[in-house]
This record gives C-alpha cells, sequence and structure tokens, in this order.
C-alpha cells in the first residue's frame, strides 16, 4: 500500500490553522452523519412513499367501482347508457391522471371485454373478490402500476364485469424525486446551519488562544505587566489563569532577581571598598602609627570575615533554591541543641544585657535533619533576637511537643517589626532599618536561609510581631520522625 499520499494529506493538515482543522473535522463528520441519516432517511421515505401511493391506488380503484356500478347496473342498457358509461370513464382517467378498462368476464348485451386480461395479477385477484397493485409493463412496453376490482353483475344475466385501473410509474417516481429534493434542501439547510456554528464555535475556542498567544509574545518581549484579561470558565479559560499565575510568579521572580543582584552587588560593594580603602593605606600611606595600622588590619579581617560568611550563605541558598542540597537523615536530639546554642550564647546576650531563658521538656526530642542545619537555622533566629534587643529585654526560647512535630518559639522583647515590614522579612538583604544596616552586623540573608531550610524539611517558619517596639515572636514547626 502507498503511504506516500496519506503523508502528504497528513502534512498539509499539520500545515493548517487549528481553526481549519476544526472546521475540516467538524463538518465532515457532521456531513458523513448526514449523509448516513439522508440514505436511511430517504429509503424509508421512498418505501413508505410508495406504500401510500398503492394504497391510494386501491382506494381510487374502489370508488371507481363505486361510480361505474351505478352506472352499469343502473335501469336498463341503452345507448344513452354506454355513452354516459364512457364519459364516466373519461372523467375518472382525466380526474386520476390513470387509465381505466373496463372488462367483462362473459358475452353479454352491454360493453364487451377489450383484450386478453386473465393472466395479469391483478385481475386474477379481481376476478377471486380481491385487489392487488402489481407492477409489470403496459402494453407500450413502459413500467406502471395496475390495480383491478370487481363490479359484481348487478343481479343480471351474463356474468360480472372487472374495472382495471393503470398508471405510469412515472407518477411514484416523481413523487418520490420530490420527497427526496426535500429531504436534501432540509439536509442543506442543516448543513448550512452547522457550519455556521461549527465557524461560531471555533471562533470561540481559537479568539481566547490567540490572545493568549499574543500575551505570551508580549510577555517573552519583557511586558512584565500583561495579563490575559477575562480568562473565563471553561478549559482555555483555566489555561488563561494558570498563564496569568505564571506571569505573576514570572515577575515577582524576575523583579526579586534584579533586587537580589542589586543587592548582592551593593554589599559586596561596600566590604570590597572599605577592603581596597584600609589596604592601600596600608600600603601607600606611611604616616600611619601602628595604633592605626592595627586598627586598619582588623577591620580588613572583619570585612573579609563578612564576605566569606555572605559567600557561604549565598552558596547554601542556592543549592536549596535550586533543589540540590543534600537534606540530612540524622536524628537529633533538639533539647541538647537548644541547651548547647544557649550556652554559647549566654556571655554575648550578658554583654548586650540581655536575659536568655531556655523553657523546654527534660526528655528527648529527636528531629530528623543535619546537624549543620538546625545549626543555621536556630543560630540565626537566636542571634537576631539578641542583636536587636536593647539592654534589660529578655529572650525566651519555647520547645514543645506536638503531634506530628515540634515547636520552637523565640520570643523577644526587642525592637520589633513594623506591620508593613512583616511580608518581607523572609527576603534576601531586606533589612527593616537600612539607615542602621552597617551598624547592626550580618548579611540580610539569615532569614532566607532559615526559611529555604525549614521548607526543605517540610517545616514551616513564621515571624510575629505587634509594632515597633513590642517584640517579635519567631515560630519554628518541624516534623518528628515516625516512631521506629
Amino acid at each position: 500500500m502507498n503511504r506516500r499520499p496519506l503523508a502528504q494529506v497528513a502534512a498539509r493538515l499539520h500545515r493548517m490553522s487549528i481553526r481549519t482543522r476544526l472546521l475540516i473535522a467538524y463538518v465532515g463528520l457532521l456531513l458523513i452523519g448526514f449523509l448516513a441519516l439522508t440514505l436511511v432517511a430517504g429509503s424509508q421515505i421512498a418505501l413508505a412513499a410508495r406504500a401510500d401511493y398503492e394504497q391510494r391506488l386501491l382506494n381510487e380503484v374502489r370508488l371507481v367501482q363505486q361510480g361505474l356500478r351505478a352506472v352499469l347496473y343502473g335501469e336498463g342498457w341503452t345507448e344513452e347508457s354506454e355513452a354516459a358509461l364512457a364519459a364516466q370513464i373519461a372523467e375518472y382517467e382525466a380526474h386520476l391522471n390513470a387509465s381505466i378498462v373496463l372488462h367483462a368476464l362473459n358475452d353479454r348485451e352491454g360493453p364487451q371485454p377489450r383484450g386478453s386480461f386473465r393472466e395479469a395479477p391483478e385481475m386474477e385477484t379481481a376476478i377471486r373478490d380481491g385487489v392487488v397493485v402489481v407492477q409489470r409493463d403496459d402494453d407500450q412496453g413502459r413500467p406502471a402500476l395496475f390495480t383491478a376490482v370487481a363490479l359484481g353483475d348487478g343481479g343480471r344475466e351474463g356474468g360480472q364485469a372487472v374495472v382495471q385501473l393503470s398508471v405510469p410509474l412515472e407518477n411514484l417516481t416523481l413523487l418520490i424525486t420530490q420527497r427526496w429534493l426535500l429531504l436534501l434542501l432540509v439536509l442543506a439547510v442543516i448543513l448550512a446551519v452547522t457550519v455556521a456554528a461549527a465557524l461560531w464555535v471555533a471562533r470561540s475556542i481559537i479568539r481566547p488562544l490567540y490572545t493568549l498567544r499574543d500575551s505570551a509574545l508580549r510577555l517573552s518581549e519583557g511586558d512584565l505587566a500583561i495579563r490575559v484579561a477575562n480568562p473565563g470558565d471553561d478549559e482555555i479559560g483555566a489555561v488563561g489563569r494558570a498563564f496569568n499565575e505564571m506571569a505573576v510568579q514570572v515577575q515577582g521572580m524576575l523583579e526579586e532577581q534584579r533586587a537580589f543582584a542589586s543587592n548582592t552587588s551593593h554589599e559586596l560593594r561596600t566590604p570590597l571598598t572599605t577592603i581596597r580603602l584600609r589596604s592601600e593605606a596600608l600600603r601607600y600611606d606611611d604616616s600611619l602609627d601602628e595604633a592605626t595600622s592595627a586598627q586598619y588590619i582588623v577591620e580588613i579581617d572583619e570585612e573579609v570575615g563578612r564576605l566569606s560568611s555572605m559567600i557561604e550563605d549565598l552558596t547554601l541558598l542556592s543549592r536549596f533554591d535550586a533543589g540540590r542540597a543534600e537534606l540530612g537523615h540524622s536524628e537529633i536530639d533538639l533539647v541538647r541543641l537548644a541547651v548547647s546554642l544557649r550556652q554559647q550564647h549566654l556571655a554575648s546576650a550578658a554583654e548586650r544585657g540581655v536575659t536568655l531563658t531556655l523553657i523546654a521538656p527534660e526528655a528527648i526530642i529527636p528531629i530528623r535533619g543535619s546537624l549543620n542545619h538546625l545549626l543555621i537555622v536556630f543560630r540565626n533566629l537566636l542571634e537576631n533576637a539578641i542583636k536587636y534587643t536593647p539592654k534589660g529585654g529578655q529572650v525566651t526560647w519555647t520547645i514543645r511537643q506536638e503531634a506530628g512535630g515540634v515547636r520552637s518559639i523565640l520570643q523577644d522583647t526587642g525592637q520589633g517589626i513594623a506591620p508593613e515590614n512583616l511580608a518581607h522579612v523572609f527576603e534576601r538583604f531586606f533589612r527593616a532599618d537600612r539607615a542602621r544596616s552597617r551598624d547592626v552586623p550580618g548579611t540580610g540573608l539569615g532569614l532566607s536561609l532559615v526559611k529555604s531550610i525549614v521548607d526543605a524539611y517540610g517545616g514551616s517558619v513564621t515571624l510575629e510581631s505587634a509594632g515597633p517596639n513590642r517584640g517579635v515572636t519567631a515560630t519554628v514547626f518541624l516534623p518528628v520522625p515516625p516512631a521506629g
């Protein structure tokens, strides 16, 4: 079998627009269905028309029977009677568009039979007092429909008479053709309406797709504010809503990347500038005393340490963002970890005049994870709480086990967070008070790193504050490994 023509047709269909393909498929299927339905309905209509036509012939021949019987078997038979009979037959022939022949079965006074008729099926049936419609050729060789009915003898001697009625088959064929034409006309009207409906449906489907395509092109050209207006409630509307959600995420991601690049550049430029100024002074300024030189070396070392910490945080963040960070599966006692961290930060808390309190159960609370990751999470939260709490304040770390996990709450009495800043605290390099960002140590990446780690382990972290100078409450929930 040569498949090349089929492949060419498939290639041409593939190059067509979706609207054209929808129209071809939709109209083609409907046309095939309507044609099949028309053929079935037409054949049934033809059969019904023939049955109706034959029944009408039977009714007409019985009417002719009644009319001719009244003339044929009236009072006496005269020449006027024969003329009246001939006139009646001619009237019936003109009215019915048929040929009527009167046959007498035996010789008698009155009309005589014309031609041989006993071999005709309708005549044999009429002789037996029946009636039937038969299709056969007439004397001219043309197809025709014949029927006959007996008139009876009217109580006279000489036998009975039979009336034979015939019509050309063309009459029935013309009637069936008219019904076929009517059926085809209805089919054409329905097909036209169907094509119009198909055009409307295709347009209603394609128009949102064109809108979606244009929106995607504008988004690819950098128009991040583009959205699909009124996406609708159908499946294409669902795609439009998904596109809008994607556009929002892309816009947010790009804006976050731009802010990240800007903040990273700023955070890197500041320590590098400090290092460069101090190193140039140490290299070229001979007037520096030993104390100043030592101070510059300390500052350079601090800035290098800050840069190193920032690079480590950025590297770890990038791994979590890319899903390449290796999650730990060791069971770690969170209470023991908290006791160790509190002990490490007691000195810095006392130096700032902050009271550090730990409230935890004596029982072991196992957490599945990496010790390094958990240290990063709780060290950042603990250091932030101490760092932003003024002298005389308090930091309370409460640990309690709940169904399915453990909840850690670090609450301080520090400077708090304004309500408008709460939504941004987990953003990278975000500082609520940028004017004092250089006075407060840190890279601005700690909370972002905390959220990335906690999310990676299936937990949750939130920060709550009643407002400036009213403290902050950090809540971390981590799942507990199942028993066994």
